[in-house]
């Protein structure tokens, strides 16, 4: 009889997660842009902060599912190791970059995200 197949759970979470997480990703950044739009209608200081405190929790759970993306597809070991692809880098750093825009370039207050 043959040995029975050992199934890798992570390997099972890891295909998983890069399968949904791509998309996920878009319609989180896509919705953040909605929400950031939506500053320019605010008038008051007091819903305008909430606003904004709104968009940074935005950007932080983007970030996480960027990070747990990266762990998916082994990116982070590749980073590590100094072998990353440069444009990966860049588009992150390309996305970072229009998120503070759409804020109003309050980079001050922002959470610093590492790539």
């Amino acid at each position: 009889m043959g040995e029975p197949e050992k199934i890798d759970p992570l390997a099972d979470l890891r295909a998983e997660l890069l399968r949904d997480l791509p998309g996920d990703i878009s319609r989180v950044r896509n919705a953040y842009r909605r929400a950031a739009q939506q500053a320019a209608l605010l008038r008051d200081a007091k819903d305008f902060t909430a606003h904004q405190a709104a968009c940074k929790a935005g950007l932080g759970h983007l970030e996480s599912l960027i990070k747990l993306l990266r762990w998916a597809s082994g990116a982070e070991n590749e980073a590590l190791s100094g072998k990353a692809k440069e444009g990966e880098s860049l588009d992150v750093e390309k996305l970072i970059r229009e998120a503070r825009g759409a804020l109003g370039g309050v980079e001050g207050d922002l959470p610093i995200i590492s790539a």
